[in-house]
């Protein structure tokens, strides 16, 4: 599926997407936490779309994605936060 075709908020799918958005970006932030490194927006939405099966062809579609991704980056963030207190500042992930 091309990005710009990607459930939009009035979708019925809407909410179901936005969670694979957010499982993945969190997904990415974590492995890019646990290498030392970190990623833009832009590079994060370029991990982000082959996890979501999303294709990235035109400039569009990766603004689409882009716009996406920076929407709902502080939730993933958030999310790796509550996590890392949670288990006392260590967790572990297994990178595949």
């Amino acid at each position: 599926m091309k990005a710009i075709d990607a459930p939009t908020n009035c979708h019925p799918d809407w909410n179901r997407f936005r969670s694979r958005v957010i499982a993945a970006v969190t997904d990415v932030e974590a492995q890019m936490q646990q290498l030392g490194k970190s990623l833009n927006c832009e590079g994060l939405a370029c991990e982000v779309a082959p996890r979501l099966g999303l294709a990235i062809d035109t400039p569009d579609d990766f603004t689409v994605l882009e716009k996406l991704v920076r929407a709902v980056r502080p939730i993933a963030l958030e999310a790796l936060r509550c996590t890392r207190e949670e288990q006392g500042g260590q967790f572990a992930l297994l990178l595949l």
